[in-house]
């Protein structure tokens, strides 16, 4: 544990701290941003999981797009809820170690990453095959197969060269996704629109057995796998409190309202008719003559004016084929970032987290990641059909689900006192549990192939993290403490990743000038900054006491924090604690947190005797007992020119 005492500036000198640059933070976003940036990640998924659930589902494809996306709005509302609370690179994986342990924790991540390599696999399968329109071998076989393997190198090499998109960017990407979905939707109704289709593809002998429906519904889960970023709207949002649930709101209803309308127009342009081996439909079957990989197109094929049939055509498989590849890289680089997280936290050998030397990824893990879907990706598309990939994604979509809600519903149990700047009714994760477990069931029930890969496949990563555990003298569910980064120099030149600052409810003010060193120190190091929000408790009162205007001030402090770290670009999550024991909780929180560094403000500001004695012993307790280093900021009187 190391100390420093840092000097603070008042208003007539400026901080000792010089800010070298600013890195990479962007300013938090409104609704409007949120929803738009948001979208492509949950409305993407209906470009290719139309045909898909089609292929089980026949007539009642809508009706298992809808139930996959109440379910997953209830799996994202949980997320939001749980990343409000611990913002974390490991996601639904960070969530199950705070609520259970590191066994759970990696099970949980390691489906996650399994989902995400077959994610991106399919996504840039079907991108290659989107773009048939212009050269018809790209639409199955080992051409596809290699369009995929180019698709998915250029979204590895965007991710190991930090090629990150811009706001603008991701807002046109967004707008893009949505006028498109919007669009396909209006040739249909006015070139399409016929409710006799979908009425015969609902009557005796053309609906699908009820296993088969189970199948589709858990197939259906791909169509919104991407929403659990969701969660992430609490990182990026200006204002968690006030714009996250609106915005979350929004997507969640957007999305699958839009999926469920293309289903119904695909239904209207290729209807569900008998066959010789029963019924089928053409947004069922594969390639030449069927549009099961490219359902979209099946749309604009239905048009009856050739020319603008023909120009449709290829402006949506150009289109669809650029959004499926940026849903790969995104895919791809996800995955990476998690592989690098379970690294750090004993659950991989250490070279996944190693860093690109100049542009700081993961770039290792990024290769394997995009190897390992490349190789899937070309399995499949020699194999005819895209079946075993999405079975592998969804069985692991849904386990990951699973866990992330389970950790979630106990959180409430374990820690009900914590500040949640996003919260969602308990019943809704309990539900959307349930349901995704009973999805899990059907895909290990049904889908014979996909159940045996993907069983393998976490067998073996169970098997691999125990090995490891075991050559590091660890036990399967002990909690560790992250890799310590190597210092880079004396005194506060020791890189770091995150920073807690402990701030007190009961002052009247921010400490502005502690919340300035530690947002230019976090825009330096680009660390992660929680502000700790303490509230204590008389030893004669109840931990759960009434006091008035406490909300209040935990959002004005919060408020405070986050207009003074948008100056810098940085992102300051907030959270508050009731204790009895101040240094206790922040010693607990800091190393839940996984904090290297304790910021604290020097007792010299203190109102009253009484106060700077007990905050004088808070401090001194932090600094003995503290693993981390504690750095002290103390104010500094300017005196006459």
């Amino acid at each position: 544990m190391g100390v420093w005492t840092i000097p603070t500036a008042t208003s007539a000198r400026r901080s000792p701290v010089t800010r070298r640059r600013v890195l990479g933070r962007r300013p938090g976003v409104g609704r409007t941003g949120l929803f738009v940036q948001g979208y492509p990640a949950v409305g993407s998924g209906a470009f290719f999981a139309v045909g898909l659930v089609a292929a089980h589902g026949l007539g009642l494809t809508p009706i298992a797009l809808l139930v996959a996306g109440v379910v997953f709005a209830a799996a994202s509302l949980a997320y939001a809820e749980g990343m409000s609370m611990f913002p974390d690179a490991g996601g639904a994986a960070a969530l199950a170690r705070h609520a259970f342990d590191e066994l759970a924790s990696f099970v949980t991540g390691w489906a996650t990453c399994l989902g995400l390599v077959a994610a991106a696999a399919v996504a840039a399968l079907f991108s290659a095959q989107y773009l048939s329109v212009f050269w018809s071998p790209l639409a199955s076989g080992g051409w596809a197969a290699a369009g995929a393997v180019v698709v998915l190198g250029l979204g590895a090499m965007a991710a190991i060269l930090a090629v990150e998109r811009s706001p603008r960017l991701e807002r046109a990407a967004g707008v893009l996704d949505l006028g498109l979905q919007l669009l396909l939707l209006l040739v249909g109704l006015v070139f399409v629109f016929r409710p006799e289709h979908i009425r015969r593809g609902l009557e005796t002998g053309s609906v699908p057995s009820a296993g088969q429906l189970a199948l589709a519904f858990g197939i259906a889960i791909v169509a919104f796998a991407g929403a659990e970023s969701i969660g992430d709207l609490a990182e990026n949002a200006r204002d968690p409190g006030n714009d996250v649930r609106p915005a979350a709101g929004a997507l969640l209803a957007s999305a699958p309202l839009l999926a469920v309308g293309l289903a119904l127009v695909c239904l209207m342009a290729m209807p569900v008719v008998q066959g010789a081996h029963g019924a089928t439909t053409l947004l069922a079957q594969g390639a030449p003559n069927g549009y099961r990989e490219f359902p979209m197109l099946g749309i604009v094929a239905a048009v009856p004016l050739s020319v603008v049939a023909t120009g449709l055509r290829d402006l949506v498989g150009l289109l669809i084929a650029i959004l499926l590849a940026v849903y790969a890289s995104a895919a791809l680089r996800r995955c990476g970032s998690l592989l690098g997280w379970l690294s750090e936290h004993h659950g991989l050998p250490r070279g996944a987290a190693v860093l690109h030397q100049e542009y700081k990824t993961p770039y290792r893990s990024l290769a394997v990641a995009a190897g390992v879907a490349a190789v899937l990706a070309v399995v499949q598309g020699f194999s005819g059909g895209p079946g075993l990939l999405v079975g592998i994604w969804a069985y692991a979509a849904l386990l990951a689900l699973t866990l992330g809600q389970l950790a979630v519903i106990a959180l409430r149990r374990s820690d009900p006192g914590r500040y949640r700047p996003f919260q969602t009714p308990i019943a809704l994760p309990v539900a959307g549990a349930a349901a995704t477990a009973c999805g899990w069931v059907a895909l290990v029930v049904f889908a014979g192939g996909p159940r045996d890969v993907a069983t393998a496949a976490m067998v073996c990563g169970l098997a691999g993290y125990t090995a490891y555990r075991r050559r590091l003298g660890l036990s399967l569910r002990e909690r560790t403490q992250p890799e310590a980064v190597a210092p880079a120099g004396p005194g506060i030149e020791v890189e770091f990743r995150a920073m807690l600052v402990p701030v007190s409810t009961a002052d009247r003010d921010l400490p502005a000038d502690l919340i300035e060193v530690a947002v230019q120190l976090a825009a330096e190091r680009r660390a992660a900054l929680v502000v700790l929000a303490l509230t204590k408790i008389p030893l004669g009162e109840e931990m759960d006491m009434d006091i008035d205007g406490l909300d209040e001030t935990v959002e004005r402090l919060a408020a405070g924090a986050r207009a003074i770290g948008e100056r810098y670009g940085i992102r300051v999550h907030t959270t508050h604690l009731r204790t009895r024991d101040p240094a206790e909780t922040i010693l607990v929180e800091a190393g839940r947190r996984e904090s290297q560094v304790i910021l604290l403000r020097a007792g010299g500001l203190e109102p009253s005797a009484r106060r700077r004695m007990a905050y004088d012993h808070i401090v001194r307790r932090i600094v003995a007992e503290a693993t981390q280093r504690v750095m002290i900021i103390r104010p500094e009187p300017v005196g006459p020119a």
